[in-house]
């Protein structure tokens, strides 16, 4: 059997965060929503129960959190690149990630804008 390897995502973190090009964007937080899927190996941690083989989505999601929100990126590009490098650097374990980010109050009548980046090692 071939087991391949298995995506863990965490889908629609919200919050508030430093973001954009413009000066009221620099002076005032505005509300983010972030995907972020990583594939790793998951057989140690199938085979085992054991978190120690597999990343602990919680600790990923307040990580990202915190990264982006100490960041205060101007853009989205820049966001979801160093973003997904962040989590290359930091979970070893990660052999491809995905990061989205949509600025929901980007656009006027739209859901937002959005930007997005796969990274494979």
């Amino acid at each position: 059997m071939v087991i391949e390897n298995g995506k863990i995502s965490i889908r629609g973190l919200k919050f508030d965060c430093i973001i954009g090009t413009l000066p009221y964007e620099r002076e005032n937080v505005q509300p983010v929503i972030i995907n972020i899927s990583v594939w790793l190996d998951f057989t140690l941690a199938a085979r085992n129960e054991d978190l120690a083989h597999s990343i602990d989505y919680v600790q990923l999601a307040d990580d990202v959190q915190d990264f982006v929100c100490k960041s205060a990126f101007q853009l989205e590009e820049t966001l979801v690149v160093e973003t997904a490098k962040h989590i290359l650097n930091h979970y070893p374990k990660t052999v491809a990630v995905e990061v989205s980010v949509c600025k929901p109050l980007a656009i006027p009548d739209s859901e937002g804008a959005e930007s997005s980046i796969k990274i494979t090692r």
